[in-house]
């Protein structure tokens, strides 16, 4: 396979449909695409600009955890936004980004992933899907490797949101076989798949699903029935830590804002915003 290599040229003429990418920035490596994306909107930029790279040497997920990012297989791109929508609804754009990535790598590679509340991609192994529908992931035999993560940070102004920047790594070509602490919870793309994966083909397909569902911020009821429709956390008996607390029970659905509704063997509704889930009976 000839794969395209990723550079700004490449990355503009692969979105060059899409006028709402007001600028594409890719650098060859960076501390995080999430910190350029925040100078940048410090400085005025208008939204929507992408800014991607092919290696972070300071990426991180949630809590401020690392975010491994080998140079030239993994994918790191965060997107600045100006979404006219409330503070209270700034997981939307969480929302938006996993629907957006799962859809994406699906286009672009015919691989089917899940979603594991609340922003992590990550694989599903399941039985041949029936003539292409995709099933509920809570209806398939699972072992969820994580395959990508979702770190959204807003600045506000007022009860608005003045700006957000959606951060995504993916592994796409990376190899644990030399991070063997990572071999249990994490896997890529080209692992699923058997081959090497396109990284321009994914970052495009990945992007252009996001610009076009962008408007569904403002449909907060499509937009929650799109992203629950992935998780694989739904209907299943789940242990949700937060903070220093733990909440076990049913985790019956979410709401309009992201939030993880989990229904504890008292009978008490717990609504979660945050926090890190274990699947019962799973790694």
């Amino acid at each position: 396979m000839s794969l395209k290599p990723i550079s700004t040229e490449s990355i503009r003429a692969a979105l060059a449909d899409l006028p709402a990418i007001r600028r594409v920035i890719h650098l060859d490596t960076i501390d995080s695409t999430n910190n350029l994306a925040r100078q940048l909107a410090s400085e005025g930029a208008a939204a929507i600009v992408l800014v991607s790279a092919d290696e972070q040497t300071q990426g991180r997920g949630r809590r401020g955890r690392a975010w491994f990012t080998p140079t030239g297989t993994a994918l790191a791109m965060s997107l600045l936004t100006r979404p006219a929508i409330p503070a209270q609804g700034a997981m939307r754009l969480t929302m938006l980004a996993g629907l957006a990535a799962v859809e994406g790598i699906e286009q672009a590679t015919a691989l089917c992933l899940g979603l594991k509340w609340p922003n992590d991609v990550v694989s599903v192994n399941e039985e041949r899907m029936a003539q292409g529908a995709i099933p509920h992931p809570s209806s398939l035999i699972l072992h969820p490797l994580k395959v990508g993560g979702i770190l959204t940070e807003c600045a506000f102004q007022g009860d608005q949101i003045e700006y957000a920047i959606v951060g995504l790594g993916l592994n796409v070509n990376v190899d644990f076989s030399q991070q063997p602490e990572l071999l249990q919870v994490a896997t890529s793309l080209k692992n699923l798949k058997g081959n090497e994966i396109d990284r321009l083909g994914v970052l495009a397909a990945i992007v252009k699903r996001f610009v076009k569902k962008y408007d569904w911020l403002h449909n907060e009821v499509k937009l929650r029935d799109a992203w629950s429709a992935r998780l694989l956390n739904l209907g299943r008996i789940v242990k949700v830590q937060t903070g220093d607390a733990i909440v076990e029970g049913l985790a019956e659905g979410v709401d309009l804002d992201g939030a993880l509704l989990v229904r504890s063997d008292d009978g008490q509704l717990h609504r979660l915003l945050s926090g890190d889930v274990t699947l019962h009976g799973l790694a």
